[in-house]
């Protein structure tokens, strides 16, 4: 049923592999995956969140990552309840402001949360590592140059 709304979407998905991405989310504290089902238990709507720290602000941000309504049953409120679990799960574990992205070409998403007084507040920028098929992209790792960012995981520093 996920997989099915995955690839409406827009995202295909193996029915067989979304036990293994639930669980592998799962595995991740502050990550969740809020289902929505119709009278007869069907699964109608998904929404992912996820909470982190970050270095700009001491309360964690709250992200999400994926909203889906069956096509069947858009426009009849199951996105904005999902939404509103969603606010109130990150709510709940200290988040103050919860972010999204969303495509260019969806203007109706880009509606449905302002509706929901969501800001457009930024521009996403993305840089894909490996193509879908799998294969690596061109270009090669850049040599590392003074002053380059170091990796701080797993060193603590007052």
């Amino acid at each position: 049923m996920l997989a099915r709304l995955l690839d409406q979407l827009g995202y295909p998905a193996d029915a067989a592999e979304i036990p293994e991405r639930i669980e592998k989310m799962s595995a991740y504290p502050g990550t969740t995956v809020l289902i929505a089902e119709d009278e007869n238990g069907e699964v109608v709507g998904m929404v992912t969140v996820h909470l982190f720290p970050s270095m700009h602000t001491s309360e964690p941000i709250a992200w999400l990552t994926a909203l889906v309504v069956d096509e069947k049953v858009r426009g009849q409120g199951v996105g904005s309840m999902l939404v509103k679990q969603a606010e109130d799960w990150a709510i709940g574990r200290g988040a103050l402001r919860i972010s999204l992205t969303s495509a260019l070409h969806r203007e109706a998403a880009h509606e449905f949360y302002k509706a929901r007084e969501y800001d457009h507040t930024g521009v996403r920028l993305t840089k894909l590592f490996v193509k879908r098929s799998g294969t690596a992209k061109r270009g090669g790792a850049r040599s590392p140059r003074k002053g380059a960012a170091k990796d701080t995981q797993n060193h603590r520093r007052s």
